[in-house]
């Protein structure tokens, strides 16, 4: 009698590495993905705030050469975002007094970041 010492792999066993390995696979191509959707949010996030830093230091520049009762307008652009600053019709507080303003920048994305800054004239 012949003994076979090469059997071969069974129908199950390759079913089985197939199987496991397009899990790993997945799950790699899933947190690849996740990942590059996490820096674009970030990436997003980040302009959105440096904008909003630009859009404060721009209010606070109009504020230090503002006179008592003035309209108080900033000139600020930004493309693709859409800067506001609240209350609307705000003019320039008198010298004794601040006054807070609430700034938002809303992104092309969505994405909205809100501050609240004091203005007072010099």
């Amino acid at each position: 009698m012949h003994e076979q010492k090469d059997r071969g792999d069974t129908l199950i066993e390759i079913v089985l590495t197939v199987v496991i390995t397009a899990i790993s696979v997945t799950a790699l191509v899933s947190g690849l993905a996740t990942a590059g959707t996490a820096g674009q949010a970030q990436r997003n996030s980040v302009s959105t705030d440096t904008v909003m830093r630009n859009y404060a230091e721009a209010t606070k520049a109009v504020a230090r050469g503002c006179t008592d009762g003035a309209p108080f307008v900033v000139p600020f652009e930004a493309p693709g975002f859409t800067v506001a600053t609240s209350p609307a019709g705000v003019r320039c507080p008198p010298p004794t007094a601040t006054q807070q303003l609430e700034l938002s920048v809303t992104g092309s994305t969505g994405v909205t970041q809100v501050m609240s800054i004091k203005i007072r004239t010099p």
